[in-house]
């Protein structure tokens, strides 16, 4: 009997192998947000939550962000990554290839257990980029700016993003973006994700002065961006001030077109904005200066581990890595080894901290 009872278990087991589910009756690419970031099987190292990504589904004809999300899954397997966040990027008026949640969320609610998403990059954003030269708001902007944002989240949003207060063009299809950060529909942003309990990503180059454009080609490849830059830092500074309760996510550090987003400057930043945090990117094309690893990129420099030890609560993960359907147009260099490369170099009980304790947080993640 007990040899019948075991041969019926073993029959099981190879029933759902061959019908495509797991043992634990998860379907195919779902996977399970219960793992811990102990080692992972496939890469060695910790398991991590990825706060930042764009998953792009119109670069050919149609659009097809679920292609992209099975491209993304099959890297997430790799990487040990458990749960991918993916927002639209920030847009302007008239840019062509806007999307935003209503695009993502159909990915989220077929993989809900790998993908959350944000909103506004698509909308909210074009939005202030409109107003960017007003101080004043009329009181019908701001009504359709807060159905658009409350619309976003109860479509499924977990927060805001990714917002543009200064976003440099790269390339020669993408605009050079600036608005103050304490816009008023910036901190009616901020006011709106305190009351909903829900993070504002932003994307902010660091300018702690007036200043000439970095001569770098690869800033100076489209031509688009300005001769001379403005002084920002102090705006960010009114926008962290104008809500503690609204959790603001500096995107980037680590990755820093102007040479001024150092550890010391991020420091300077942590310690006087409690409602701060940063993700963290590391990316080829990056000021050397400011990267987080050694050019070998065997270890981690000290000044950028100290300042991680130091404020482990405000870390996370973010690699901006955009991943696109097979045959599309590749947007952006790859970003994903020296990423899991990071997160095999941290101490263990840091990399659980900004791998997966300061998402689940932040993000409000279950």
């Amino acid at each position: 009997m007990k040899a019948r009872r075991i041969g019926w278990v073993i029959a099981l087991v190879l029933l759902m192998s061959l019908m495509g589910c797991r043992s634990d009756g998860t379907p195919p690419g779902q996977g399970r947000f219960t793992q811990t970031a102990n080692q992972d099987a496939q890469t060695g190292g910790p398991s991590f939550i990825d706060a930042h990504n764009h998953l792009v589904g119109f670069n050919r004809p149609g659009k097809d962000y679920l292609t992209a999300a099975r491209v993304a899954l099959k890297k997430m397997d790799q990487l040990g990554i458990l749960k991918m966040v993916i927002m639209p990027p920030p847009r302007v008026p008239d840019q062509p290839g806007s999307f935003d949640v209503f695009d993502l969320i159909p990915v989220v609610k077929r993989y809900p257990n790998r993908f959350a998403c944000l909103g506004g990059g698509g909308t909210l954003n074009v939005m202030i980029h409109e107003n960017k030269t007003r101080r004043t708001i009329g009181a019908d902007t701001k009504r359709k700016f807060e159905k658009m944002a409350l619309n976003i989240l109860s479509r499924g949003a977990i927060g805001f993003g990714e917002l543009s207060v200064e976003h440099f063009s790269l390339n020669w299809d993408h605009p050079y973006e600036s608005a103050p950060a304490d816009h008023p529909l910036f901190l009616m942003l901020a006011d709106l994700a305190a009351r909903h309990h829900v993070p504002l990503d932003i994307h902010m180059e660091a300018i702690p002065q007036d200043m000439p454009l970095p001569k770098r080609n690869l800033l100076l490849r489209s031509g688009r961006n300005p001769a001379m830059l403005h002084e920002n830092l102090s705006a960010f500074e009114r926008l962290l001030d104008h809500n503690r309760e609204a959790k603001i996510i500096w995107a980037h550090v680590g990755w820093c077109n102007t040479g001024y987003r150092t550890p010391a400057l991020c420091r300077k930043l942590l310690q006087k904005h409690p409602n701060l945090f940063m993700t963290i990117k590391l990316s080829p094309e990056s000021v050397p200066a400011t990267r987080i690893l050694t050019k070998d990129q065997k270890s981690i420099k000290p000044a950028w581990l100290t300042l991680f030890q130091d404020y482990p609560d405000r870390f996370l993960i973010g690699t901006d890595q955009f991943y696109v359907p097979p045959g599309s147009r590749r947007i952006g260099p790859q970003k994903t080894s020296t990423t899991r490369q990071l997160m095999n170099l941290l101490p263990p009980g840091l990399a659980r901290k900004i791998g997966i304790e300061n998402p689940r947080h932040v993000l409000n993640l279950k």
